[in-house]
């Protein structure tokens, strides 16, 4: 690298990035040792990249080559993405960003176009969700070499606010799973059209905690029955991808695991699945199709939900994904150990169950200090 003045008066500042030469221009010296001294610390850092890469590649095909990346091997090159999330991808792409960057170059989206591009959402959460993706793509860039930085990863400059959450998750007591098992086995808005499997499903995922895809993709030959040891092997799931339902031969945590059932619900189960075939789905509708959420949301577990809340004002507002926080609190009641409460939520580590549930623990910091107490007062024994 060199500093020379130039015969119309400017210094020019000559150095290499990534093998190849190049060169700035500027009106004194001090302002060329300044960027010398610049230059250098990106280099000892390892962030000294060719940023004109980013001003000659199309936002539309970093896209795609950032979207093959994570269909191929993931985002950290350890596995592929859930079909599921890439159609998110593409549905968040095609609706918030082609319209406005497609024909950007890279280096073009700057921060004060990302904060122009910001303006044009309707709601807090469409904008979070479209601005936590381009921060994605964008990071893909920086570690490919096409860009020094990455200008969507600054929430706060780019004031995108959190949204505040709609309602607070809810979790059922077992007399309420049992009540909304009964209003959802009534045929939810179609109270003639009594079906019990509904009511059954209800309480299945209310004390499994098994997650929607895996109870609507649940197969008969899952299902190990035994009187004293009844149990659910879960290992498929039936996904929605780009409106078409979709088995898959494996859950969200990517391995099978084993959830006890228990066994009043097992022998209804057994009733239930009698002379189906291994290969058959435990739940379907009335018509024996495969249960899409959105529709059975709408049509039974809402409508079973508000028919509860007319009975009891205090039963709470949910979704079906509360019925799994249900089951996770029935265990931690009975005083179930937090490794055997991570199996059956199916999460990779216990920290992970600890830090999803704990405000279902809060009721136990009192009832500790109480046998602690217990323990402190009880009458010394003589000996």
């Amino acid at each position: 690298m060199a500093i020379n003045k130039l015969e119309n008066g400017k210094w020019r500042h000559d150095y290499r990035v990534d093998g190849k030469r190049t060169y700035k221009q500027f009106r004194t010296k001090t302002e060329a040792l300044a960027h010398e001294l610049q230059i250098n610390t990106a280099k000892a850092g390892g962030t000294l990249i060719d940023t004109r890469k980013g001003g000659k590649i199309r936002f539309h095909d970093h896209y795609l080559a950032w979207l093959d990346r994570i269909e191929r091997v993931g985002a950290r090159g350890q596995r592929p993405t859930s079909p599921v999330t890439v159609a998110g991808y593409r549905r968040v792409y095609e609706k918030h960003m082609r319209p406005h960057l497609e024909h950007r170059t890279l280096a073009s989206v700057t921060l004060p176009v990302i904060n122009e591009w910001l303006t044009t959402f309707d709601t807090d959460d469409a904008r979070r969700r479209a601005y936590r993706q381009l921060g994605r793509m964008l990071q893909f860039a920086v570690d490919s070499g096409y860009l020094a930085a990455n200008p969507a990863r600054n929430a706060t400059i780019n004031n995108v606010p959190t949204p505040a959450p709609v309602r607070e998750p809810a979790a059922l007591t077992a007399p309420q799973l049992m009540k909304l098992a009964e209003q959802a086995a009534a045929g939810g808005r179609y109270e003639k059209a009594s079906h019990d499997a509904y009511g059954l499903l209800i309480r299945f995922a209310g004390t499994t905690g098994l997650r929607w895809s895996e109870v609507s993709g649940l197969k008969v030959g899952a299902l190990s029955l035994d009187a004293d040891e009844a149990q659910v092997e879960v290992r498929t799931t039936l996904v929605p991808v780009d409106g078409r339902l979709e088995f898959r031969e494996t859950t969200k945590g990517r391995k099978p695991r084993t959830v006890p059932i228990p066994a009043s619900v097992a022998v209804d189960l057994e009733a239930h699945v009698k002379g189906a075939s291994a290969d058959a789905l435990v739940f379907t509708s009335p018509s024996g199709t495969e249960l899409r959420s959105s529709n059975f949301a709408r049509r039974v577990f809402h409508p079973a939900v508000e028919r509860c809340q007319t009975l009891d004002p205090k039963f709470p507002s949910m979704v079906f994904h509360d019925l799994r926080r249900t089951a996770v609190t029935l265990a931690i009641s009975t005083g179930q150990h937090v490794k055997v409460v991570q199996q059956i939520a199916g999460h990779s580590s216990a920290v992970t169950t600890l830090d999803v549930y704990t405000q279902l623990l809060a009721h136990d910091v009192h009832a500790s200090a109480r046998a602690v107490d217990a323990l402190l007062t009880a009458p010394a024994v003589a000996t």
